[in-house]
Formats: structure tokens, sequence, C-alpha cells
């Protein structure tokens, strides 16, 4: 299995979704009011007039670029130094990630040693907890969708 098959596999698993093309990751949110990471704002510009931009507090949907991501346990990894930009990860209930396969290491330990940052999240799927009676709760701490376009170029 490649490091992207098992990245995918175990992405799905924690209940997260991947996705081929960043239209297929926004269908069915055109409404959606989003905030979008600073160094993406060049590359989606012309995307950007199609979308209603919010700031992270009162956004539902997030569009940010990953930093690395990791096989072993589907996790995707952002490195945060100045901004607001790590607010995008957590607060939005749609979480949209765009990942290049060539960032996709082996190893937890391997994907880590690729980000640099004052602030660095280690995301696995939705966010999810479970009270003290055991009932899970998906979007509690974090989004309740996190969707991870894979960008062939």
């Amino acid at each position: 299995m490649t490091k992207k098959e098992e990245f995918v596999l175990r992405f799905r698993e924690a209940g997260g979704e991947v996705v081929s093309s960043l239209d297929e990751a926004l269908r069915g949110l055109e409404e959606a009011s989003f905030c979008i990471q600073d160094r993406l704002k060049r590359r989606l510009g012309r995307r950007l007039k199609e979308l209603t931009e919010s700031p992270p507090e009162e956004a539902e949907v997030s569009i940010t670029r990953a930093d690395a991501a990791a096989a072993d346990t589907g996790s995707v990894i952002f490195g945060f130094s100045e901004g607001n930009d790590h607010l995008l990860v957590s607060l939005p209930r749609v979480h949209v990630v765009l990942l290049q396969p060539r960032r996709i290491y082996k190893t937890l330990l391997r994907a880590l040693a690729r980000v640099e940052g004052d602030y660095i999240s280690v995301i696995t799927g939705p966010s999810k907890t479970g009270d003290i009676e055991l009932i899970h709760v998906a979007g509690v701490h974090g989004p309740e969708r996190v969707v991870v376009v894979l960008e062939e170029r």
C-alpha cells in the first residue's frame, strides 16, 4: 500500500472525507459563509468572488492548506506562526483541507518534523467527543466535517 492509499484509508476510518477537487468539496456549500487561509487567497482569487467571506468566528466553512500529513495515523498537520489562521482549523463547522500528495509522510513523527510554526495542529478526521455517559457527539470541539482535497498537481 502506498503512503497516499494508507493516508486515505486511515483518514476515512476516522470519519474524514477525501475528494479530488475543490469543486467536489464545496458541493452543497455554495450558500455558506467562508474563511480562507491568507496564503490561499491569491491562488483562489477567481473563486473568492463566488464565496461570501466571513471572519473565522462567524464562518461556516474554512479552506486551508496542510503543511504535511501522516499515512500511519491519517492525520493532516498545520503549522501557524502569526495571524488568526490557526482559528480556521477549529472554529467553522466544515473544514476543507488542500493537501499535496508529496506532503504525505509514512509516519506522524516524520510528518511533524516537516512542520514549522508557533502553533501546530494535528487533525485526524472531524471533532469527536464522548461524555461521561459515553454518548459520542461530533463537532463539539472543532469541525463536524473535515474534507481533504488531494491536489494532484
